[in-house]
């Protein structure tokens, strides 16, 4: 307990990624008030651009904006949505991209979200990392495993082995896409060795491994979004 509690200490006094001072507040779930507090850094971040004013929207803008609103009641154009808003032509199909990668897998939700969560922590987006604790949370993720993940610089494949399977009660595919994800993330692929072992801990689907692909490459185009737009954690609505 006291080397998790040191761990979102050390969380929480990280420098944001606008140089700013990055102090933690606890963040506490409007749409689901059962669920633990969390500690979140990207709140205070001041964005760069949150896409086009809705003033300034085509027809096109507005039409993608409304289904995007539509299919996240909770959180509507939040993240890195606005500024994809900005090019039709990138916004569209990432939100088509998002969907599926989110809601169209084989993938339990607490898997994709642990995935989500190592790409955040990878790439050093605080913004993607604090949406996506709650989402976690959610979808029965443990705050243990949460908060054993190792971010920003401390992020690498030997301390998601060492600090976050242990957390992961034994489950051996839960261990085996944590290691596919956060090899693909530190090293651009994975050895025949990772490739071989996760595939037999998914009964063999290869689907499966494009899916866990697929939701490394999507979120880290969110990651790069959210970082260098600095869009901070906007809270979700009650519903």
């Amino acid at each position: 307990a006291a080397r998790r509690n040191m761990r979102l200490l050390r969380h929480g006094a990280a420098r944001s990624l606008g140089g700013r001072g990055g102090r933690t507040r606890e963040f506490f779930s409007a749409a689901n008030p059962n669920l633990p507090s969390f500690p979140t850094t990207s709140h205070e971040f001041v964005p760069r651009y949150n896409g086009p004013l809705e003033s300034e929207m085509t027809a096109e803008q507005r039409a993608i904006r409304d289904d995007i609103v539509a299919t996240r009641p909770r959180t509507g154009i939040s993240g890195p949505f606005g500024p994809w808003l900005a090019v039709p032509g990138i916004a569209r199909p990432s939100q088509e991209l998002g969907r599926a990668c989110r809601y169209g897998t084989s993938l339990r939700m607490r898997e994709s979200e642990l995935i989500i969560l190592l790409t955040g922590a990878r790439h050093r987006s605080h913004a993607e990392f604090d949406i996506h604790q709650g989402e976690a949370l959610r979808a029965g993720l443990g705050m243990e495993v949460i908060s054993a993940i190792p971010r920003d610089e401390d992020f690498s494949l030997d301390r998601v082995r060492s600090d976050v399977l242990p957390f992961l009660g034994g489950n051996r595919r839960d261990e085996a896409i944590a290691l596919f994800a956060a090899e693909l993330l530190e090293t651009c692929t994975v050895s025949d060795e990772t490739y071989e072992a996760t595939l037999k801990a998914v009964d063999g689907k290869e689907a499966v491994l494009v899916e866990i692909t697929s939701i490394v490459g999507y979120y880290t185009h969110c990651a790069y979004t959210l970082n260098v737009f600095r869009i901070p954690t906007k809270k979700p609505t009650q519903k």
